[in-house]
């Protein structure tokens, strides 16, 4: 989520420890690992405070990262980062070009569906697998849709607006 005192951006999110020195296996969002390895600092919200870390080593495998820091030691203590997502200043990461965002962009926009009817807003991102799912909350009513093109048919970063297709329109 955003983190508006000091313009943080979610990059990843933990999945598990990994290893016994403190490796974290970490899914990442909208960055690949050149874009990581550039980044000067990296937060983690444990709860109670923001917490800075130091990159120290990484590798990227298929759908994951393995990620070492300088502040976390052994694994009893990289198991209190589990499903902690991971954040950098936003002024850290690259520019982008106009259709582009960054995944944490999308959280608190307004969806709609083709008749401009109100779903919800996103209030997360879930990564299981093949590709990123919005969930999207109105009121006590919770909706999932795949953030593929086939359901997502525009994405307006500035008007914080997301327009997707229905189920009938997917068929």
């Amino acid at each position: 989520m955003h983190s508006a005192e000091v313009n943080r951006a979610a990059i990843g999110v933990v999945r598990k420890p990994h290893g016994i020195k403190g490796g974290l296996k970490v899914t990442l969002y909208s960055i690949d690992l050149d874009m990581l390895q550039n980044l000067e600092q990296l937060f983690v919200n444990t709860g109670s405070e923001w917490r800075q870390l130091t990159l120290r080593n990484c590798q990227g495998y298929d759908d994951f990262a393995i990620l070492s820091f300088n502040e976390i030691s052994d694994r009893t203590e990289a198991d209190m980062y589990r499903d902690r997502e991971l954040y950098t200043v936003r002024e850290d990461l690259p520019t982008l070009n106009d259709d582009e965002y960054y995944i944490d962009d999308l959280i608190d926009c307004e969806v709609v569906d083709e008749n401009d009817k109100c779903l919800g807003k996103v209030v997360e991102i879930i990564s299981p697998g093949a590709h990123d799912v919005l969930l999207i909350q109105q009121g006590e009513s919770e909706t999932l849709v795949p953030l593929v093109d086939e359901w997502v048919v525009n994405i307006d970063i500035d008007g914080r607006r997301i327009q997707v297709n229905s189920a009938e329109e997917v068929e």
